[in-house]
């Protein structure tokens, strides 16, 4: 059974998971995503395919990068450009202030999601709730912002680079940043250049893949996928008794942390180190 992670370019248009559906269609496998983007937004997408699937959380903590085209001046309900106009103000910032503003959005911040977001709120998507009419009230969370760049400026247009962790909106920034201007902002475009260390020049845009017979030559296996993660080589016996589900008593305390399991040179799945113990935590099947 195939088994790895895919790299896909995603076009503007589709969500994430219509993206997931054609692949799974196309090839009659199974498939998920980790790390939706919104059908504004184009860029690296990464497919979890057949065993890979078990292991998406590994792959939804990574930190990011995305280049993104915002509209000064216009407020949007869903904070881009295919939400409803809110409101319109004068631009009176030069590109200056726009730089000395990034620097006050970078390092740990608190953010709110926007309304129009995949965040569950009460067992439904915020999004289902403020397509009803429904007020939405999702609390801040901590996010860190690595970088905050202004790459051009063309009023009122300019085009940002932000390197970002793990659930951090894109749009939320660009809002906030146009509150801080007092002028307003949304996003027009949206592209996502990395996740970890997956580059999107390393994908293929999803209308070649869907033409391709066999993407069996398009698969990261899943151990090299997760090389971002420690290694630990296992010997005959430690491997037998992991591959059953036994806990592996350890000669001293560790620090908590995620570990490659490896038999020889087969990866056997993801261990959790824990004080003195090694335990499996997702293994591949048929061990």
């Amino acid at each position: 059974m195939l088994s790895g992670l895919l790299l896909v370019d995603k076009p503007k248009g589709l969500t994430s998971m219509e993206v997931v559906e054609s692949v799974k269609s196309r090839f009659g496998i199974k498939a998920g995503h980790a790390g939706t983007l919104d059908p504004i937004a184009t860029g690296l997408l990464l497919v979890l395919v057949g065993e890979a699937t078990k292991f998406s959380q590994f792959f939804t903590g990574l930190d990011k990068a995305y280049t993104t085209v915002a509209k000064l001046g216009e407020i949007t309900d869903t904070y881009d450009a295919e939400g409803e106009l809110v409101e319109s103000r004068s631009v009176k910032v030069s590109c200056e202030d726009i730089k000395e503003a990034l620097g006050r959005f970078t390092g740990k911040i608190l953010q709110k999601p926007p309304p129009f977001s995949a965040k569950r709120l009460g067992g439904k998507r915020a999004y289902q709730l403020a397509r009803r009419g429904i007020k939405v009230d999702i609390k801040p969370v901590e996010v860190h912002v690595y970088r905050a760049e202004l790459l051009s400026c063309n009023m009122p247009f300019v085009e940002l680079f932000f390197e970002v962790s793990s659930g951090t909106y894109i749009r939320s920034l660009v809002h906030e940043l146009g509150l801080e201007l007092s002028c307003g902002a949304h996003v027009v475009e949206l592209r996502r250049l990395r996740v970890g260390n997956f580059k999107v020049d390393m994908a293929v845009a999803l209308s070649r893949l869907l033409s391709i017979e066999d993407i069996g030559g398009l698969l990261i296996p899943v151990g090299e996928a997760l090389s971002f993660i420690p290694k630990i080589s296992l010997g005959g016996e430690l491997s037998r008794r992991i591959k059953h589900g036994s806990v592996v008593r350890l000669r001293e305390n560790l620090e908590k942390t995620f570990v490659r399991l490896y038999e020889n040179d087969h990866f056997l799945g993801v261990g959790l180190i824990e004080g003195n113990t090694l335990k499996p935590y997702r293994l591949m099947q048929g061990l």
